[in-house]
């Protein structure tokens, strides 16, 4: 195996590891307020159960950060001319990303900063939309990385969507203490478009 098959390798599993662990956390933040009652209605979200949920996957977000920083590094590193394309082609989905996830962690900290459920209302609000821009620009992300503006589109919808999932099963997996089964489904399904894209982009990986 080459030294760029096993970087290319290094960094999938790097970005398969954040997409799952942190994917976690990008889909409750995206639900928080609302959750879907035994009856099947949507309804609001109480302030202790946002509590709870938020701690079910707090442990999920520094290891998937790391992994996150490690993979940039990676593709920097080793494949710079592939980074340099994705700076050119997708510079406003970069920043995206990299906002929201600074968006993100910064609204997790000053939530409980200070008491009053008006204060945390509105870093719960803005907690839900940085966490649909953080799932939805990695989608689109990768379908940059595809080349086809019609990719990118439905991965950032696949992204959200399947994130949203992910969390849920991860907390109804640590509140609950049931069966791991759907967090590994689901897990699989946030993990699937990086793999995909990976092997799609491996020629390019390959020669760089």
């Amino acid at each position: 195996m080459s030294a760029a098959a096993v970087w290319g390798v290094l960094l999938t599993i790097l970005l398969v590891a954040w997409v799952v662990l942190d994917g976690a956390v990008q889909g409750v933040g995206a639900t928080l307020l609302r959750e879907r009652g035994k009856d099947g209605s949507d309804r609001r979200r109480a302030p202790a159960r946002r509590n709870a949920v938020l701690a079910a996957v707090g442990p999920l977000r520094l290891p998937g950060e790391a992994s996150l920083v490690a993979a940039a590094l990676v593709l920097v590193l080793a494949f710079p001319q592939a980074a340099s394309d994705l700076m050119r082609v997708a510079y406003p989905l970069v920043v995206a990303l990299a906002g929201s996830c600074v968006v993100r962690d910064a609204v997790l900290w000053l939530r409980g900063r200070r008491p009053g459920q008006v204060w945390h209302d509105v870093w719960e609000a803005v907690l839900v939309v940085a966490s649909i821009v953080l799932a939805g620009s990695w989608g689109a992300l990768l379908g940059v990385a595809w080349g086809n503006g019609l990719a990118a589109l439905g991965l950032a919808v696949v992204a959200v969507v399947v994130t949203r999932l992910h969390g849920d099963a991860v907390v109804v997996w640590r509140l609950r203490r049931t069966t791991p089964l759907p967090v590994i489904v689901t897990a699989v399904m946030v993990a699937a478009p990086v793999v995909g894209t990976a092997i799609a982009a491996w020629s390019r990986f390959g020669g760089a």
